[in-house]
C-alpha cells in the first residue's frame, strides 16, 4: 500500500473480505489454534506461535496476516484463492518476493470487524504515520461507547478506523477524521473488507474537518499520551502537557446534538493523587453536558515514563536518559500524578448539569452501553429535581445486579455487597435493612414506600426508621448514579 495513497483499491478490499470469511479467519478460530492471547500476538510471540500452527488454509492465513510471516504464494492461493491473493497484492498489504508473499501490514478481526493496520511495532524504527492495531485502550473506548441507534456519528483521530466501523453498525452515517492520511487509507480498506459503506473519511486535525457540524455520537481515541516527545503520531499529541486532551473535551460538547453522547479517551495532570480530577472538572464547566469521568489508569511521573518507554528495557542507559527527560518535563509542569481515562458526556438543554467521577479497574471493564444510558438518566433526574427526587422515583434493579453475602461461622450474614456485573462493574457494601429495601424495588412502589415497608417489617422505632431512610437514600443515590437502577 502506498503510505499516503488517499484512494486505496476498495474493490480489491471487498474481494479480500469475502476470501477471509470463506476461509473462516475469525477471532474465535485464531483462539482455537493459538489460545486466548493469539489474536493480540506481538512480534516476540510470532516466531513461537508460528510453530504451533498446523498445515491448513486457516493456518496459512494466520501466518501471513496475523503473525506477519512470509508464506509460499501457492499456499496463500490455496487458502484465499487466486482472487484473494491478487487482492492482497493490489491493495499493497503484501508484496511478492520470488515464490513467497511477504506481508507489509497486518489484518485481524476485533470486536467482530476486520481491521487492517501496519505491521508489528519496532519502537524507534516505526515509520512516520505508523498505524497501530486494536490496542487495550481501543477496547476501553469500545466498551465505554453507548450503542443506541443514531443518525450521525463522528470518530476523531480514527487511526485504523475501529471505532468508526463499530459505530457504523448503529449509525446512519459516520465521519472518521485523522491528521494521518495513512490512517484514513487503512480505515477505508477496513470498511471495504467488512462491506461497510456508511463511513466517510476526512483529513484534518481533531474537529477541524467537521467545523459547524453536530453529531449524535462522538468517539475519540486520539494520541493523548502526555510526553515530551512528538515521535509517534498514534501516541504523542504534540501539545504541551494535557492540552490536546483539554481540546478534545472542550470541543466535543459544541459538536453534540441535543441528547447526543460523547465518549473520549484522554489524559490529565494533577498535583497529587489526592485530587486527581480537578482539571477535568474545569474543562467540563458550563459546557451544557452531564458528564461521567472515569479514571482507568493512574501513575506518578516516574511510573508513567517507565510504562511508555518500556521499549528501552534492554538498553539501561537509553532508558535512564528517557526517564530523566520525561520526569524533568513533568517537574516543569508541577505535575505529581497523571491519569489516563475516559470522559463521557451527554448534551442536555437544561440549567443544571452534574459531573460524576469514579476510578475504574481496567481489568474488570466490560461493555457498558446499557449502564451508560442508566447513569445519564440518573444524573439528569438529580440535576433537575435534586436528590430528594430519589424518594419519589419508581426504580427497578438492572438485570445484571446481584447481591453477595458473606456469612460468619454461625451462618449469620456478616456482610452484604451489591454488584453490577456489566460495564465498570462497581460494587457497594450495604446494611442488611438497606439491602432488603432494594430487593423490594419493582417499579410499582416508590423508594419512600419501600423504606416504610421495610421499617415495618423489621419493626423499627422512629429513630431507627429515620436512620434507615438516611442510609438508604445515600446508598441509592450512589448506586443510581452508577447505573444499578432502571427508572420505571
Amino acid at each position: 500500500m502506498n503510505a499516503w495513497d488517499p484512494n486505496p483499491d476498495l474493490d480489491a478490499a471487498a474481494t479480500l473480505g469475502d476470501a477471509l470469511r470463506a476461509v473462516g479467519y475469525t477471532t474465535e478460530a485464531i483462539e482455537e489454534l493459538l489460545g486466548d492471547d493469539g489474536p493480540s500476538a506481538d512480534l516476540a510471540d510470532s516466531v513461537v506461535l508460528e510453530r504451533r500452527l498446523p498445515r491448513s488454509a486457516l493456518a496459512t492465513t494466520i501466518r501471513l496476516l496475523l503473525l506477519q510471516r512470509p508464506v509460499a504464494a501457492s499456499d496463500a492461493a490455496a487458502a484465499l484463492g487466486h482472487d484473494g491473493v491478487e487482492a492482497l497484492l493490489r491493495i499493497g498489504l503484501v508484496t511478492a518476493d520470488g515464490l513467497e508473499l511477504v506481508p507489509r501490514a497486518r489484518l485481524v478481526q476485533a470486536e467482530g470487524v476486520y481491521l487492517a493496520f501496519d505491521g508489528f511495532s519496532r519502537g524507534q524504527d516505526d515509520p512516520p504515520g505508523w498505524v497501530s492495531s486494536f490496542t487495550p485502550t481501543a477496547y476501553w473506548l469500545a466498551s465505554l461507547t453507548p450503542r443506541r441507534r443514531v443518525e450521525r456519528a463522528l470518530d476523531i483521530g480514527t487511526g485504523n478506523g475501529a471505532h468508526a466501523l463499530l459505530a457504523a453498525a448503529h449509525a446512519e452515517h459516520v465521519i472518521a477524521t485523522d491528521v494521518n492520511a495513512r490512517a484514513l487509507a487503512f480505515t477505508q480498506i477496513s470498511a471495504a473488507l467488512n462491506g461497510i459503506d456508511n463511513v466517510e473519511t476526512r483529513l484534518g486535525s481533531l474537529f477541524e474537518p467537521v467545523a459547524g457540524e453536530t453529531f449524535d455520537l462522538i468517539t475519540c481515541n486520539a494520541p493523548y499520551v502526555i510526553s515530551p516527545e512528538r515521535r509517534w503520531q498514534y501516541r504523542d499529541g504534540g501539545l504541551p502537557g494535557d492540552q490536546l486532551s483539554e481540546r478534545v473535551v472542550r470541543e466535543a460538547a459544541p459538536h453534540l446534538a441535543e441528547g447526543g453522547h460523547a465518549s473520549v479517551l484522554v489524559s490529565w495532570l494533577a498535583e497529587s493523587e489526592d485530587d486527581p480530577d480537578e482539571r477535568v472538572h474545569d474543562w467540563l464547566e458550563g459546557n451544557g453536558c452531564d458528564a461521567w469521568v472515569l479514571g482507568l489508569s493512574g501513575a506518578d511521573p516516574l511510573d508513567h515514563a517507565a510504562g511508555w518507554n518500556d521499549h528501552f528495557t534492554g538498553d539501561p542507559d537509553t532508558m535512564g536518559e528517557a526517564l530523566d527527560e520525561w520526569t524533568a518535563y513533568f517537574d516543569a509542569l508541577d505535575a505529581g500524578w497523571i491519569t489516563e481515562g475516559a470522559v463521557l458526556m451527554r448534551k442536555r438543554d437544561a440549567d443544571h448539569h452534574l459531573v460524576r467521577a469514579d476510578p475504574v479497574d481496567e481489568e474488570e471493564l466490560e461493555f457498558a452501553s446499557d449502564q451508560i444510558e442508566r447513569v445519564f438518566a440518573a444524573l439528569a433526574l438529580i440535576a433537575e429535581e435534586g436528590a430528594s427526587a430519589i424518594l419519589a422515583a419508581r426504580l427497578t434493579l438492572a438485570e445484571e445486579v446481584r447481591f453477595d453475602q458473606e456469612l460468619d461461622r454461625h451462618g449469620d450474614v456478616q456482610e452484604i455487597r451489591i454488584v453490577l456485573d456489566e460495564g465498570t462493574c462497581p460494587d457497594l457494601e450495604l446494611e442488611l435493612e438497606t439491602a432488603e429495601v432494594l430487593t423490594t424495588l419493582d417499579g410499582d412502589r416508590t423508594l419512600d414506600q419501600a423504606i416504610e415497608r421495610t421499617a415495618r417489617r423489621f419493626d423499627l422505632g422512629k429513630r431507627d426508621a429515620s436512620e434507615l431512610r438516611h442510609d438508604t437514600v445515600q446508598a441509592v443515590r450512589e448506586l443510581f448514579e452508577q447505573g444499578f437502577f432502571e427508572l420505571a
